[in-house]
């Protein structure tokens, strides 16, 4: 008996591509005699998801060849999002159009949330490009490797939202409130600690004509981090942070995953290195709307599921001392982990 085809299409942000090839592998599991293709909105981020495994797919392919690749039926997430309606399913013929299903809104922390995070975590590994690269990205971000077991080493997300996105930013706290607290909460982990800080989405760079050569050789859009970064910058010493040059989703996700804390704001970055379950990652300043959305889904995520993690994620202000008093209550700070 022949297989049967499973069509899904691959659509959003980068969080959303994970989090779509996660609960397909998810619900894979259940799922036998199946071929399944994907079919990927913008080549641009499938090539940066290409760093990572995606086995759970045995073809994938641009959208536009949507109606040239002959499947069963559709499995398919998020079917209410306004612009795959408007860029894909409005522009279909009725007869292709009537594969998918489009009343109901698979949304992929249905499957996602069935995992059992306290025993172990979830993720998707490096692919051979992934791995790769991973190497060429500790070069252009100037790191050492070993100092991951010299230093305690704390990563930083910054990722403000603005009024246009998906997530809005009612009520969110104050740009410069937010850089004056981490950069307080960071000097004193630098004092007391020790600690290296590795920071995402700061002190945007442009990048050389050779690193600019490197990233067209392994897949990556010249400058396609640019949009989430900031020219801001914390207030700390030089020798003690380390800000990330957007070379590599896969790679600098791999790269924080290293250290020994992660403090981070709400994005589809942070989100996929709390599934890791590989170092902790204290949630800090998120937007209402972000909790509102993560209480609403039942998400588990920053273990909003725990009484004591819930509250400090929705009702404390994150100032540098509320940090700490945290930080020190749950033993973060206790050791190093060591590898």
């Amino acid at each position: 008996m022949a297989e049967k085809v499973i069509g899904t299409i691959l659509h959003g942000a980068l969080g959303d591509y994970y989090e779509q090839l996660l609960a397909i592998r998810i619900e894979r599991e259940s799922r036998n005699g199946e071929k399944w293709i994907g079919f990927y909105k913008e080549e641009r981020e499938f090539r940066i998801i290409s760093h990572f495994n995606i086995d759970m797919l045995e073809e994938c392919y641009p959208v536009e060849r949507l109606q040239e690749i002959q499947v069963d039926e559709y499995f398919q997430f998020q079917v209410k999002d306004s612009e795959l309606r408007a860029d894909i399913f409005d522009k279909l013929p009725r007869d292709k159009r009537a594969m998918f299903d489009l009343k109901t809104n698979n949304k992929p922390w249905a499957w996602i949330r069935k995992h059992d995070f306290a025993s172990s975590g979830l993720e998707l590994s490096l692919s051979a490009l992934g791995k790769e690269f991973l190497p060429v990205s500790m070069q252009l971000n100037g790191i050492d490797e070993s100092i991951f077991g010299r230093k305690f080493t704390v990563g930083y997300l910054w990722r403000y939202r603005s009024e246009s996105g998906a997530v809005k930013n009612y009520f969110q706290k104050s740009a410069d409130w937010i850089i004056k607290s981490k950069s307080e909460l960071f000097r004193r982990l630098i004092n007391e600690n020790g600690a290296h800080i590795f920071v995402a989405g700061m002190h945007r760079q442009v990048h050389s004509p050779e690193v600019l050569a490197t990233l067209t050789k392994y897949g990556f859009h010249a400058g396609s981090y640019k949009g989430k970064y900031t020219d801001m910058v914390l207030d700390l010493p030089p020798s003690n942070v380390t800000y990330l040059k957007g070379v590599g989703f896969a790679a600098e996700m791999e790269l924080m995953s290293r250290c020994d804390l992660l403090v981070m704001m709400p994005s589809g970055f942070s989100e996929a290195l709390w599934m890791k379950r590989k170092v902790p990652v204290l949630l800090t300043d998120p937007p209402p709307v972000y909790l509102a959305k993560m209480v609403w889904n039942r998400m588990p995520l920053f273990d909003n599921l725990s009484l004591d993690y819930a509250y400090n994620n929705m009702f404390v202000s994150h100032t540098a001392d509320n940090m700490m008093k945290f930080l020190e209550k749950k033993a973060l700070l206790s050791k190093k982990r060591r590898r």
